[in-house]
């Protein structure tokens, strides 16, 4: 398993995500949007705060399109017209699983990189603040893209992330009074492939996780690269369930089990 210790990122305290960013090499343009399924994959997708007081009231809002639903965030984001045209363009449409192209167009667009001021790394940033008042610019496209999730097929065996190692998150893991809840995230159903990525762009200490029975929705077909991908959805709470070092470095795999019959909201 591979290199140096991951260095501690800073996070707001009112909603504490764990979120991991490896270091990024030069790559070639065609590549770039595989690539960034990868980082997404290793920006670990928990939260000490439950996102219920965050995120209440996104199911309230009306049904919209792609357009309507990125309108209160249009001045976040380069070219957003732009691009909001390449996705209904690009996405997954007819859908299989009977998606409005405006839902496929969600699920894509979240998955598009483009330059730093794009859907995904917005909205993150909305989300790791832990300002209502930033994040509710958003509901109408989280409903948009919920809904668009609501309609694809549940994985059904355990999902990956993986980053370096972070100290921090390993206490919590250890801990028995904290609590960890899902944040909005992407996994891989091969843990060999997060194992890869990690090989060419981490320290030899690393941190697998593996969540089990968390409903992450499989994006693959949907999404603006050709890495299989799997999305899930913030508020369901978890523990673990297992965990092991897994080589002479101190790396850990730790198995994350929902606790919970269902998520908090929906």
């Amino acid at each position: 398993m591979g290199s140096c210790c991951g260095k501690k990122k800073a996070v707001s305290p009112a909603y504490k995500q764990e979120v991991y960013r490896a270091r990024s090499p030069i790559i070639e343009r065609h590549d770039e949007q595989d690539y960034s399924a990868m980082q997404r994959i290793s920006n670990i997708a928990l939260t000490t705060n439950n996102p219920h007081q965050l995120l209440t009231g996104y199911q309230d809002e009306p049904r919209a399109s792609l357009e309507e639903a990125l309108e209160p965030v249009d001045g976040k984001m380069d070219n957003l017209v732009h691009h909001i045209k390449e996705a209904k363009a690009k996405c997954r449409y007819p859908s299989d699983h009977g998606l409005s192209r405006d839902e496929s167009a969600a699920i894509y667009i979240y998955t598009m990189k483009w330059e730093t001021r794009c859907v995904h790394n917005q909205l993150h940033r909305a989300l790791s603040s832990g300002d209502r008042s930033q994040v509710k610019p958003w509901f109408m496209y989280l409903k948009l893209l919920k809904s668009a999730l609501d309609k694809l097929p549940t994985a059904s065996t355990g999902v990956w992330q993986g980053t370096s190692f972070d100290d921090s998150l390993n206490d919590k893991f250890s801990s028995k009074s904290a609590s960890l809840y899902t944040s909005l995230g992407s996994c891989s159903p091969s843990e060999e492939e997060v194992q890869k990525y990690l090989q060419k762009r981490s320290g030899p200490k690393r941190m697998f996780i593996r969540y089990e029975s968390v409903n992450g929705k499989l994006v693959t077909g949907y999404t603006a690269s050709k890495s299989n991908e799997i999305i899930i959805w913030p508020g369901m709470k978890v523990g673990v369930s297992k965990y092991a070092t897994v080589d002479d470095h101190g790396s850990i795999i730790a198995h994350l089990a929902n606790k919970t019959s269902k998520y908090d909201f929906t």
